[in-house]
């Protein structure tokens, strides 16, 4: 199968008046259609960031190193090299959009309050598929129905304000679907919402995939989720992915510490009595990274004089997966 999207050995800094910082360092990944890839981790791990970069969505403060590889195949099979792409012009408008969609977190803060729904919905469409004005209003009520809002002939006609946060965050993905992209990213589109939308969201996501055959980057911090919803599951702390690998493979023999502690914080019915167990301690600022491995200063499996002063390769740790730890059985020491 050919990748929809290969990323390879991205790293994006930022100037800030205390200094350069690197919130992403050597990311690598595969995306293919119709499938999905689940990028976990905490706040301030880097997924946002390094999926931004993806549509060259990141301040102007921020660069994205000489050497960074983002290989996307569009709908025509020509072969997009995205870090060569600038910020702004028609080739990267055309991208953003057209070829790959995303869906924010909050999208009150991703709507214009002074514009209908409807209006902004159209805005893509003609944009992107150069429909005429009355073609792009149908083509938005559908939208809206297809993505399961009920009376979408006059919701088109409403302000963000005026829908509950799950019909909100249904208008962004008909928004995000509108132009027709070959991949979707979807930052944390269900962390607002209450469990029951939050199940009706990732089913509908699921099967508006199914329909389309989109690949999805799908980002969240609860591996619980993307146990639902991703095929693949790359796990990310301070900039750098500490294990991929397909999904359930990980979950059930996670091969690094962090992946361990996220998974023992997950509240289970079978062990109602227990108390959770979050992973100690919190994660650094990416000005202040430890030497070594990042997550030593919290991992209790951690080998003095190793790990806090040699940073660890990628290495194998089964059929499809890799890894980034000293204990990696693959790298000569037990597994964890």
């Amino acid at each position: 199968m050919e990748p929809l999207l290969t990323v390879e050995n991205l790293t994006v800094s930022f100037r800030t008046d205390e200094g350069l910082i690197t919130p992403v360092m050597g990311v690598g990944f595969t995306v293919y259609k119709g499938k999905t890839l689940g990028l976990v981790g905490e706040s301030g791990s880097g997924k946002s960031v390094s999926t931004k970069a993806l549509i060259r969505l990141l301040p102007g403060s921020a660069r994205i190193a000489p050497d960074s590889r983002m290989h996307y195949r569009a709908k025509s099979g020509e072969l997009i090299k995205i870090e060569t792409l600038g910020n702004r012009g028609p080739a990267i408008r055309h991208l953003r959009g057209g070829e790959i969609g995303m869906i924010f977190q909050e999208p009150m803060a991703s709507f214009s309050p002074v514009y209908t729904i409807g209006n902004q919905i159209m805005e893509a469409v003609r944009l992107h598929r150069g429909l005429s004005g009355r073609q792009a209003r149908t083509l938005a009520v559908d939208m809206l129905d297809k993505v399961g809002i009920s009376n979408p002939r006059d919701r088109v006609d409403q302000y963000p304000h005026e829908l509950s946060g799950g019909m909100r965050q249904r208008a962004m993905i008909a928004l995000a679907l509108s132009a027709g992209p070959a991949l979707l990213i979807a930052d944390e589109p269900t962390t607002a919402l209450d469990v029951t939308v939050q199940a009706q969201v990732l089913e509908l996501m699921r099967g508006l995939q199914d329909e389309l055959g989109m690949g999805l980057i799908f980002i969240t911090h609860d591996l619980g989720v993307i146990a639902q919803i991703a095929e693949e599951v790359a796990v990310m702390y301070l900039g750098t992915i500490v294990e991929r690998g397909p999904t359930r493979a990980v979950i059930r023999a996670p091969q690094h510490p962090y992946t361990q502690g996220l998974l023992r914080a997950i509240p289970s019915l079978d062990r109602l009595n227990d108390r959770l167990q979050a992973v100690p301690g919190d994660i650094p600022s990416p000005l202040e990274r430890p030497t070594g491995c990042g997550f030593h200063p919290r991992c209790p499996h951690k080998i003095a004089g190793l790990c806090d002063t040699t940073a660890p390769a990628e290495t194998a740790a089964g059929p499809g997966r890799r890894v980034r730890c000293w204990l990696n059985e693959e790298s000569g020491r037990p597994a964890a």
